[in-house]
């Protein structure tokens, strides 16, 4: 009675901990995503930038035609910013509003009034930062609230400095280094739900511990859920002529307290 989606969440987030066949395999191509960024290939990646990629960053190339591999690229590229990080260098590869370059948020997260107006949402930070200062098109002219967000913006973030060819980092593992495992759980996006962690620890047997996370969930078979999956009886319960839920089965119930 529990939906499959929620069975295949990670046992510290609700769910089973049964991997989910298709969470895992874009994980398993953000891989690629990572190497085309790191600019760590062969020959294959020398085929991708000529091909495709014609000197623009990976983000910001919205090509979408082309081959099965590049399709599958494309459609999922742009998970790869759950945990990435992107270091200074000469900005060519990074987009100044969504790629996570300044303290590991995008400004689209920071400055959010701002940049729903903005003209070119995929400009690139080397494009915009000229003569010494921020030159950002927008749709319209800014409000009093957004001209606040703007000499805010003009504060906090520096001008780049050219040091070189910028550099990418994964902030989800101790070390910057990709795996597949944390872009897994990343991909997730359920927070972590720390009580349920002494439920998977105690010296109890796993159908017990199935059966008490499905109590958690409300999702034993009672009265109330049969009902509402329309299968037989009704959801009051015979005893009490209560709605006969899995928390009055075990607790409520006159026959539950004598029980206990």
């Amino acid at each position: 009675m529990v939906k499959w989606a929620d069975i295949c969440l990670p046992k510290d987030r609700g769910g089973l901990g049964i991997p989910a066949s298709r969470r895992m395999n874009v994980a398993l191509m953000l891989r690629w995503v990572w190497q085309i960024l790191q600019g760590d290939g062969g020959l294959w990646l020398q085929l991708i930038k000529a091909k495709y990629l014609q000197g623009r960053p990976l983000l910001a190339c919205s090509l979408a035609t082309g081959s099965q591999f590049w399709k599958s690229i494309q459609a999922i590229k742009n998970d790869i910013r759950l945990g990435l990080q992107i270091s200074v260098g000469n900005w060519v590869g990074t987009q100044f509003r969504l790629d996570p370059w300044l303290d590991g948020e995008p400004l689209r997260l920071r400055f959010p009034m701002l940049f729903a107006i903005c003209g070119d949402p995929a400009a690139l930070v080397s494009t915009i930062a000229r003569e010494d200062r921020w030159h950002v098109a927008f749709r319209r002219p800014l409000g009093p609230a957004e001209v606040h967000e703007w000499e805010v913006l003009q504060q906090l973030v520096p001008l780049p400095v050219l040091t070189g060819r910028d550099f990418v980092s994964w902030g989800l593992s101790p070390l910057g280094e990709f795996s597949v495992s944390s872009t897994y759980f990343a991909l997730c996006r359920v927070p972590v739900l720390p009580w349920l962690s002494p439920l998977w620890k105690a010296p109890l047997p796993l159908k017990i511990k199935i059966f008490v996370w499905q109590l958690l969930r409300d999702c034993l078979p009672s009265g109330t859920e049969v009902l509402k999956r329309h299968g037989p009886g009704n959801d009051i319960c015979p005893l009490c002529h209560v709605p006969e839920t899995g928390t009055h089965i075990l607790f409520s119930c006159v026959a539950a307290q004598a029980l206990w």
